[in-house]
């Protein structure tokens, strides 16, 4: 059989494409290497408590997300408001700064006038274009350095390091300045906008949409891994599997995450510089640790100087203990019981912490890394050509989306605007056919 569309990865992005590519009448067979819908939004039951926790990304804001909070409200799943932080633990500087307010006052003008020049280069971005295609070059530095430039107090430059370190899943010193920026302009040119993006939580799980989702295709296999996708002439393009199946498609959208595609063989092959940076994958090393702790109040938000930038309430577990949730990166931190002990308490010394748990996803052959994050001056080399249509195979996924990487909202953006052009250009070809 010759489907109309084949569907590579069944996170959120290749799910809206599958879902409403055969809402339009279109055959559609989606392929999945895991066991599992929902990519990198990874709905589980916890190691540590009887809780469902959110082991992968599961952030929502509604005026930053309105394609999820349309589909949420769609299939009916309750949302409610994130928790608010209430008890702040600022360790900023050498002496700590455990107040609601982290930045001193004394380092007001200096933040203002700093954070005015980080608004005024975010206003260089157009989030459409393509970093690489805007004469940005100037800003593909290291974060570090950039944010040493700006010349801000020792306080607000460790938050907004802190921070930086957070959103970008590489140490300041290895992550991009401008990537940085792109995400400031991408939250309509708000340094707080990225900061406070989270508005809504499912409590019940992420997982229920994309499973709500996948109920509406009518052919996912699982378990099959994709290794090469062949398009000549006017024949079918051909998608080989690591275990020997081949199927036939007119059209086929990768929705796979960026680090996987090296393992995909495409002939013909990608173009020369695009190729490079697939081969190089993008840097992200973030990871994601929950840890259940004691003696730690409800509330509690931590940023600042250890080598966990945020450490924040998450659950209650409903037996005095709770679970927080951190983040650093892979290459800075290898977690262990004393590791993870000893980086809670650098912001809580008064905490037990009673176990961790993480899913490692650079070291997992599905995802080879975690959200995206450019290696510097990457993406000023390559950026939107990365989602560009490749003969008859579509590019999808949060790792491509221009106005939201890294995010759920990039997936179903990016999928949105492949499902159009293919209902649009295969509606051209059957009209055609039939005149």
């Amino acid at each position: 059989m010759t489907y109309d569309v084949i569907v590579v990865g069944a996170g959120f992005a290749g799910l809206r494409s599958a879902r409403d590519l055969a809402a339009n009448g279109r055959s559609v067979l989606l392929l999945e290497g895991g066991d599992r819908v929902g990519g990198r939004a990874y709905t589980a039951t916890s190691a540590l408590v009887p809780l469902t926790v959110e082991i992968g990304g599961a952030y929502i804001h509604r005026m930053h997300h309105p394609r999820v909070a349309a589909e949420l409200d769609h299939y009916r799943i309750r949302t409610v408001a994130a928790a608010d932080a209430t008890v702040f633990r600022n360790r900023l500087g050498k002496d700590g700064l455990d107040k609601a307010l982290p930045i001193p006052i004394e380092e007001a003008p200096q933040a203002e006038a700093g954070l005015y020049r980080m608004l005024a280069d975010a206003h260089r971005i157009d989030v459409e274009a393509g970093l690489e295609n805007q004469g940005l070059d100037d800003l593909a530095i290291p974060l570090q350095d950039y944010v040493d430039s700006l010349g801000f107090g020792p306080a607000t430059r460790q938050l907004v390091l802190a921070w930086g370190w957070n959103m970008m899943g590489q140490h300041p010193t290895e992550s991009s300045a401008l990537w940085a920026l792109q995400f400031v302009a991408a939250h309509h040119h708000s340094v707080l906008g990225v900061v406070l993006s989270i508005d809504e939580v499912v409590p019940d799980g992420i997982g229920l949409l994309a499973s709500a989702m996948a109920a509406d295709v009518p052919e996912v296999r699982l378990g099959t891994v994709v290794s090469s996708v062949r398009q000549h002439a006017d024949d079918p393009v051909r998608v080989g599997t690591v275990d020997g199946q081949e199927f036939l498609a007119r059209r086929v959208i990768v929705a796979s995450p960026l680090n996987t595609w090296r393992g995909i063989t495409f002939d013909p092959p990608l173009p020369a510089e695009r190729a490079r940076v697939v081969a190089e994958g993008h840097g992200g090393r973030g990871i994601k640790i929950l840890v259940h702790v004691g003696n730690v109040p409800a509330g509690v938000s931590c940023v600042g100087d250890g080598v966990f930038p945020t450490l924040y309430d998450y659950l209650d577990v409903g037996d005095g203990t709770r679970l927080l949730v951190a983040f650093t990166d892979s290459d800075s931190f290898k977690p262990s019981d004393s590791a993870v002990a000893a980086a809670v308490h650098h912001y809580i010394p008064e905490a037990e912490v009673l176990g961790y748990e993480y899913h490692d996803w650079g070291a997992d052959p599905l995802f080879q890394g975690p959200w995206v994050s450019p290696r510097i001056g990457q993406f000023s080399r390559v950026h939107k050509a990365l989602g560009d249509r490749h003969g008859s195979v579509y590019f999808v996924g949060s790792d491509v989306s221009l106005r939201f990487p890294g995010y759920i909202e990039g997936a179903l953006e990016t999928a949105e605007r492949a499902v159009a052009d293919i209902v649009t250009s295969t509606a051209d070809t059957l009209a055609a056919a039939a005149s």
